[in-house]
């Protein structure tokens, strides 16, 4: 079979739906007495980009990269990467006395939680995957 006919047999419309996965933030589910769960989604390969650019610190005068900003990378995905729309309840919003989810996030989850729900979401993503499977191969020789 060729790539063409694998592609017209295939169901365009599993291929094209967004991973999705549950994340549970055990820290606040011990602390609230209940689940903390965040419904995490794949984020598209130009927002993607988009967020990795947007983390690039560029030296202004000589236009050289002096860096990436981390954690404003891992922020904006899981801006886009959390689907709940818990977080952007103005009264949960102004509760927390922030503005916006990412201030939000900033609040509710510590610098190991945010590392973890950002790794989470870019597996969704796609990143890690082949390094993980060799991983895993390795362990089994």
């Amino acid at each position: 079979m060729s790539l063409t006919e694998a592609l017209l047999a295939a169901d365009a419309g599993k291929i094209a739906r967004k991973a999705t996965k549950d994340f549970e933030v055990e820290r606040l589910s011990e602390i609230l007495g209940e689940p903390f769960i965040l419904h995490l989604q794949q984020v598209p390969s130009r927002r993607v980009r988009e967020i990795q650019d947007s983390a690039m610190q560029i030296d202004t005068s000589t236009g050289q990269l002096k860096g990436v900003d981390n954690y404003e990378l891992q922020m904006r995905m899981l801006c886009d990467g959390i689907t709940n729309k818990d977080f952007d309840g103005a009264d949960v919003l102004k509760h927390y006395n922030v503005a916006s989810r990412k201030e939000l996030f900033a609040v509710l989850f510590n610098a190991g939680e945010v590392q973890d729900i950002a790794n989470a979401i870019s597996e969704l993503c796609g990143f890690g995957q082949k390094q993980t499977k060799k991983a895993v191969e390795a362990v089994k020789n």
